[in-house]
């Protein structure tokens, strides 16, 4: 007996939707019981649930993305957050190298009292700011540091930022399904190289630009706000960017066909603005250009 086709609900609902906290009660636990520093966060029960393995951006750490990965874990995902590389002379090659070891610390330990474990077959990747370098190295097909390549079942980019030039060359050994991010203004510029990633990417890419989003605004700001349940992040960043993850995670990690339409490219969900790379313009003027503030020419 065949069961019942999945109707989804319109794609601005589901953003409405995922925006709120999920159903699961969440735990969090420090990597550092594995020998890495870092944070991890789970849904308090299940067995073999889908995981992610998040790398902060440059100057910043696990405890700048709390909200946003309990929010995923309330829906399901379990999440690692490796605290490597938190200095000014960072490397995206090294950090890399951490996703990697937490994607294989997901797939092989058991959470919780034991009863809570990842599905090795359903892990991904996913970064912000230079962080998205970092986690486009780690899926590529290059030997990191001595650690081979893994297979992963998604790859998500939150903003991403250029960092050397051999990082689009690995891009384009990914073939993993990617989500790719853009902040308003941001698509090619001396911070955001969104399209540059979207072009490069060597498996299917949903390209996406939050019009009103900041690149720096997903980070979090703890004080005593925080108490009463606010991050400090930028609202008009943070909810878009939490349910897209969210959902692009639910579908290509779990193929949960509800959440299908995070994965169409050619589909707009509120304020994640569906992206062609073919009609994307890029910067006017080239990145040095920019640094040294010239302004573009006139039309």
């Amino acid at each position: 007996m065949f069961g019942k086709k999945v109707v989804a609900p319109p794609p601005d609902k589901l953003m409405a939707e995922l925006t709120r906290r999920g159903p699961h009660k969440v735990d969090r636990g420090d990597l550092g019981i594995v020998g890495m520093s870092g944070q991890i966060f789970a849904p308090r029960v299940g067995t073999k649930l889908p995981a992610v393995a998040f790398a902060h951006d440059w100057l910043a750490a696990s405890p700048r993305y709390r909200d946003l990965v309990f929010h995923l874990a309330s829906w399901g995902i379990v999440v690692a957050v490796p605290d490597g590389q938190t200095g000014v002379f960072a490397s995206d090659i090294d950090l890399a190298t951490d996703l990697r070891a937490a994607v294989t610390v997901l797939q092989s330990v058991q959470l919780g009292d034991g009863t809570v474990s990842v599905d090795p077959h359903r892990v991904g990747v996913a970064g912000h700011g230079f962080g998205a370098a970092a986690a486009v190295r780690a899926a590529s097909d290059a030997v990191l540091l001595g650690r081979p390549p893994i297979a992963l079942s998604a790859l998500a980019t939150v903003f991403g930022a250029p960092t050397t030039a051999d990082l689009l060359p690995a891009a384009a050994t990914v073939t993993a399904p990617a989500l790719v991010l853009a902040a308003g203004g941001q698509i090619d510029s001396m911070t955001g190289n969104a399209l540059a990633l979207a072009e490069n990417l060597g498996g299917d890419v949903v390209f996406r630009t939050i019009e009103a989003a900041d690149n720096r605004g997903l980070l979090e700001r703890r004080g005593l706000k925080a108490f009463l349940g606010v991050n400090g992040a930028d609202k008009d960043t943070h909810g878009p960017v939490r349910a897209q993850l969210t959902g692009y995670l639910l579908h290509t990690l779990t193929g949960d066909e509800r959440y299908a339409a995070f994965s169409d490219p050619e589909a707009t969900m509120g304020d994640a603005v569906a992206t062609s790379v073919d009609e994307a313009e890029p910067a006017a003027l080239d990145h040095l250009s920019q640094l040294l503030g010239a302004k573009p020419p006139k039309e």
